[in-house]
């Protein structure tokens, strides 16, 4: 029997309700690769979150080929977004890398080397950058080395060090405020936005760096290793309380969240352990996920990024203008394919040592080669290391051959490359030095064995 004009109205509704139902429980038709640049140019100044998570290396996480199933809720987010697969950070100390990726400026351009060193009043961030744009900012960081004192809250409405309490659901103490602390100060923040401003969000996770992960996680094993595997796996549910929290403030489906690590770490490569020893690759290769505030096909980008262009790639997607002093370079044109997709060359920096088995190093990468540089330090304990090591990843992933001696013309070519580079002028009025260190957080940076 034919339907009257009313019916056919009122199952046309029906069907542009149970679309609309549809979108709202997050089930919207993944965008293709074709219509992300469309899509990006129609996003009307998205909420940002930044997520940092200290010294998570990249290929100890699902996404990137870890075969024990440390992060979950990242995989969820490399399935419905954008993982670029060779990132590389400016340093593995916590202080360089971050000034790097919060300016956009190489170790050599803001010239932090030392303890007491700090971003001066005239260094650009990326959070200044977007305050003067008119968005909402605020920190919310766990890491001794980015302390106020040193510089690193310029730009943000509200920077936030969290109270260290009692960590109930932790097996032992930690030095730094844990991943619920980080939460519930995110929370915070996010019950008093302006709804009518877009916003900013940085938020920086310590309990990798700790190896620290309440019981329930711990299910890797007892040694190091297992320890730092249950830290990931349990900072990955973070990220999945992350995303319940922005659901349940309503901003969810407005919001890209960026998703990297300051440095990684070693367990026994080049024969150290940790972090801030050099600036190889198991120190430097870092993961970095971009979700954006609606799903796409997802995407794998094979060509070398650095962190320097983690502050362009977000500024692009607020559509604000990135200084002209900015290093790096956005991420969103080799997503769209409207970039070249050659290799980004990526510097890499290690100044004063922080420990007795530190190296004061320097380092490109060109995407094959690895050249790098140790400089004399009177305070290295052991036999010196080699003055110079190149490394050609193609054949030699894991870098255990030097080749300074079997391919001199490759050596030739690299060792001008980071001249070159090193030869340019710092940035003016970028570093401070002598800074006063808060005493509480000398004693915190002192415990962990980074100050004598």
């Amino acid at each position: 029997m034919p339907r009257s004009h009313e019916s056919l109205s009122i199952l046309a509704a029906a069907a542009l309700a149970g679309i609309a139902l549809i979108g709202a429980l997050g089930c919207e038709r993944p965008v293709p690769a074709r219509e992300i640049g469309e899509r990006l140019a129609a996003l009307d100044r998205p909420n940002l979150v930044l997520v940092v998570v200290d010294t998570l290396r990249a290929d100890w996480t699902t996404p990137y080929g870890s075969q024990e199933d440390t992060s979950p809720e990242l995989e969820r987010w490399a399935e419905r977004g954008i993982v670029f697969e060779r990132d590389r950070a400016q340093s593995s100390w916590t202080k360089i890398s971050m000034a790097s990726l919060l300016t956009s400026l190489w170790p050599r351009s803001h010239g932090i080397r030392e303890p007491k060193d700090g971003l001066a009043p005239g260094a650009l961030t990326l959070a200044e950058a977007l305050q003067q744009a008119g968005y909402q900012t605020y920190g919310v960081q766990t890491n001794g080395w980015l302390d106020q004192s040193f510089g690193f809250q310029q730009g943000f409405d509200r920077y936030v060090f969290p109270l260290a309490k009692s960590a109930k659901r932790m097996p032992q103490s930690s030095i730094w405020p844990h991943a619920d602390r980080v939460l519930e100060e995110s929370e915070r923040l996010l019950d008093a936005l302006e709804p009518e401003r877009p916003f900013f969000l940085y938020l920086h996770f310590m309990d990798v760096h700790e190896y620290g992960a309440p019981v329930e996680f711990r299910t890797f094993g007892e040694s190091t290793e297992g320890h730092y595997r249950a830290a990931i796996r349990w900072v990955d549910d973070a990220m999945r309380r992350l995303v319940a929290q922005l659901d349940d403030a309503g901003v969810l489906d407005d919001t890209a969240i960026l998703f990297t690590a300051d440095h990684g770490e070693t367990f026994g490569e080049h024969g150290v352990h940790g972090h801030a020893r050099d600036v190889l690759t198991p120190v430097v290769w870092v993961p970095l996920l971009l979700r954006l505030p609606f799903p796409v096909e997802p995407i794998r980008v094979a060509t070398q990024v650095r962190s320097v262009d983690v502050a362009p790639t977000l500024l692009e997607l607020a559509g604000v203008p990135v200084p002209p002093g900015f290093e790096g370079a956005s991420l969103l044109p080799l997503v769209t394919g409207a970039d070249d997709p050659a290799d980004r060359t990526s510097y890499a920096g290690l100044g004063f040592p922080l420990y007795f088995d530190s190296k004061v190093q320097s380092a490109v990468n060109d995407g094959r080669w690895v050249y790098a540089r140790n400089e004399k330090n009177e305070h290295q304990m052991g036999d010196p290391p080699p003055p110079e090591l190149l490394f050609d990843r193609s054949v030699d992933p894991v870098e255990n051959v030097n080749l300074i001696d079997r391919e001199p013309e490759e050596a030739a070519r690299m060792r001008a490359l980071l001249d070159a580079h090193l030869a340019e002028k710092p940035g003016k009025d970028v570093r401070e030095t002598g800074v006063r260190i808060d005493p509480g957080i000398a004693e915190r940076l002192r415990a962990m064995g980074y100050l004598q």
